[in-house]
């Protein structure tokens, strides 16, 4: 490994309000002098820096300093990359240079999953007694779930400029949409509700249409949609996912059915693991918060008397693990997981808002999500 060697995640550093001018919520490309300096001081005159940046740092900073960016980069001091953490990350492996950002890039972590192991070579930066100083971000790993939200996150943020950080944002995202323009393709392919997530207007947060641009209206709230995964709890092999409305109780279980999800259809991966399930193993539904984006939205669970039984795993963790009583239903925490015959795992999505959630799996093929005679009656 370069032991001296960085690569910067230049708009982290440049935003960053713990360098000076200290609480300032604007970029500063003087705030990447102080760490460079603070860098070299306490590694040496000589350790080698890279400097990335995303490309759009040069319309966020002061103008002034816009003309300096663009001169480094013509320069080649520094890189301005379309989304500089995937480069970043990328060189940092491949060179084992250090990383100098207080990200901890967890919607890339299925995309680089050496980072946990290399978290030492992850640095923020703080105030000290003598200048900046460098001390660990504090990277470690995560539940797959906490991968699931950050990546929907950034999809969201660059899709469609949507902010799940934001109140106001995250009410656009609970609620149905319909475009009223006349002429409008999306209107026309989805006149009740339109199935693509609105854009969002940076000027006052008004819901716009993907298509036309037109102000959407309102079509009611939208019900709590998440997604199943369900993978081999060995290797984490995907087998399936299904999607879960609110209003639905699914069987899960090995073998034909009619009303639930086969794990045992003739496609799907991993059929010795499948094979230990039970023709009727759990059932499934949504419980949790009528609230407007759906935040807090749970899965609960019922034991059907499965022959080989199911174990719950708190928080995604190995070990610590307690068996489900037969016939009681369990409500899960946000990151908790099953284990199904000590052999398939399975746990909702981070994920909880996506485009097109609502569209379910062909009833024709080998999965089946159906509602069933187990009717919800929660109010959510």
């Amino acid at each position: 490994m370069n032991a001296s060697g960085a690569v910067v995640d230049v708009s982290n550093v440049c935003w960053s309000e713990r360098i000076a001018p200290l609480g300032e919520r604007s970029p500063r490309l003087g705030r990447l002098d102080l760490l460079c300096e603070a860098w070299r001081r306490s590694r040496g005159e000589r350790a080698p820096l890279t400097l990335i940046a995303d490309g759009s740092l040069r319309y966020q900073l002061p103008r002034p300093e816009r003309r300096r960016l663009e001169a480094m980069a013509h320069a080649g001091e520094i890189r301005l990359a379309p989304t500089a953490d995937p480069e970043l990350l990328s060189l940092a492996r491949d060179q084992g240079l250090y990383v100098v950002s207080r990200d901890q890039f967890l919607d890339l972590r299925r995309a680089h999953p050496w980072i946990p192991s290399a978290a030492a070579r992850f640095l923020a930066w703080q105030q000290g007694p003598n200048g900046l100083e460098f001390v660990p971000s504090g990277v470690r790993d995560v539940t797959e779930q906490r991968k699931s939200r950050a990546e929907e996150a950034k999809e969201l943020i660059r899709g469609s400029g949507i902010d799940v950080r934001q109140t106001a944002h995250r009410e656009v995202l609970g609620l149905d949409w319909r475009c009223p323009s006349r002429s409008c393709l999306h209107a026309m392919l989805w006149p009740e509700r339109l199935l693509l997530w609105p854009d969002i207007a940076r000027r006052d947060g008004t819901a716009l249409c993907p298509g036309c641009g037109s102000p959407l209206e309102a079509a009611g709230p939208r019900p709590p949609v998440r997604v199943v995964v369900v993978s081999e709890d060995g290797t984490d092999g995907e087998i399936l996912r299904f999607p879960l409305a609110s209003e639905e109780s699914v069987l899960v279980g090995r073998g034909s059915s009619t009303h639930g999800v086969n794990l045992a259809a003739d496609d799907l991966p991993h059929p010795a693991a499948t094979r230990r399930v039970s023709r009727s193993h759990l059932l499934l539904r949504l419980v949790g918060p009528a609230t407007v984006d759906h935040r807090g939205t749970r899965l609960a669970v019922t034991e059907l008397g499965s022959t080989n039984g199911t174990v719950l795993r708190p928080s995604g963790m190995r070990g610590r693990t307690r068996p489900l009583v037969p016939g009681e239903e369990t409500v899960l925490g946000p990151d908790d997981e099953l284990v199904l015959a000590d052999a398939v795992r399975l746990r909702l999505s981070g994920r909880e808002h996506f485009p097109g959630d609502r569209v379910l799996p062909d009833p024709s093929g080998p999965v089946l999500v159906e509602k069933t005679e187990f009717e919800s009656d929660d109010p959510s």
